[in-house]
């Protein structure tokens, strides 16, 4: 990060007039539960659960005008899930009642037309980056991270008699230990500066305890009729993250007619005897007319766990009803994983994974 920069964005900040009024703000949030079929080849069942491509969660917004083009605000958003999706597995019982209520945002921030500065618990500069997706289906659990969302608590069973869980070097896998988008750092404590845009690219760098970092460029524009979305980013982590760097990208398209087409690419640069020259690659085509949307993407993750490789496709489907702010949505996954010879000589190869999704998101503004 420019430190020059972020010292002038500093002072800026603490040299705005000061005001009697408070900051003025507003809840909104939403709820999102599915049903979910889970079959990962020796057992099934089916699950209530809260998703967690978009989970359940309440937030306060404000912000207040401090003159001479500056404000400040602030942000505090709560997820509180009941039974969060990743987790779910249809195995004896499993992660019957379990909740999952975190922090996701809680930051102030200042802004002017030098940009603005966010301080606290926030987005990393990189967070979605390997997520462009003009498709309109994400809240179903498809594309670059959706597929994790229903399936990433799922066992990884034995094709052999019995159909044990598949171990490598003392891991008991599942589908979240051999495949995700390698997605930024995600939310973290730390400070964020976003750049004024520069056109339609903007630019952001963020830094957060134990030395980690990331920086990102992001593309919003028109094209024909239609959209473009698209993101660059490079980050670097502590020995906790087992990443000495990550590094990606992702590209949608939305033509005028209501096709989009998309994918991403990301990869981990490793450090330490943990760590894993994990790759991560998707595509995507989709369609939306009014209110629907639909999808069908295919995902593949490779060394996650050394030598394994998930190849997987989802089929995804959305209905907004705008009128109730609400999404409804339904999709298929299916996902395979090859076994490295040595384990499956030891082990046997892999039951393929199988999951299939209703549910709802009802959101309150």
């Amino acid at each position: 990060m420019n430190k020059k920069l972020l010292t002038v964005a500093i002072a800026g900040a603490m040299a705005a007039p000061m005001t009697a009024n408070a900051v003025k703000f507003k809840v909104s949030g939403q709820v999102n539960r599915a049903m979910v079929f889970q079959d990962d080849g020796v057992q099934s069942d089916v699950r209530s659960v809260d998703s967690i491509s978009s989970g359940t969660r309440f937030r306060f917004r404000g912000s207040e005008d401090l003159g001479n083009g500056m404000k400040v605000g602030m942000y505090y958003e709560l997820q509180t899930s009941s039974n969060p999706s990743s987790g779910s597995r249809p195995d004896a019982d499993a992660a019957r009642n379990t909740d999952g209520i975190g922090v996701r945002q809680a930051n102030v921030w200042f802004s002017g037309n030098w940009g603005k500065l966010s301080i606290g618990q926030l987005d990393g500069a990189a967070n979605g980056g390997a997520e462009a997706d003009l498709s309109g289906t994400t809240m179903s659990g498809t594309g670059a991270t959706g597929r994790n969302s229903f399936t990433g608590g799922m066992q990884w069973r034995t094709t052999r008699a019995g159909g044990a869980q598949l171990t490598n070097g003392g891991t008991a896998l599942r589908a979240g230990n051999t495949y995700n988008s390698n997605d930024g750092f995600s939310r973290y404590d730390g400070i964020r500066y976003d750049a004024p845009a520069l056109g339609p690219v903007s630019l952001r760098a963020s830094v957060g305890n134990d030395q980690l970092w990331d920086v990102a460029a992001r593309l919003n524009t028109a094209l024909g009729g239609g959209k473009v979305s698209g993101a660059l980013f490079y980050g670097q982590a502590s020995g906790a993250e087992n990443v000495d760097a990550r590094w990606g990208g992702s590209l949608s398209f939305l033509f005028s007619q209501g096709t989009s087409l998309g994918g991403h690419y990301s990869r981990n640069e490793p450090t330490g005897a943990a760590a894993t020259d994990a790759k991560s690659f998707s595509v995507k085509l989709g369609h939306k007319w009014g209110p629907h949307a639909v999808s069908i993407g295919y995902a593949k993750g490779e060394d996650f766990q050394v030598g394994f490789e998930e190849d997987g496709f989802e089929l995804g489907y959305v209905h907004n009803l705008k009128k109730a702010s609400t999404q409804l949505y339904a999709s298929f996954q299916h996902a395979e994983l090859d076994v490295p010879a040595t384990i499956s000589a030891a082990q046997g190869n892999a039951e393929d994974h199988n999951s299939f999704v209703v549910g709802a998101r009802v959101q309150f503004k």
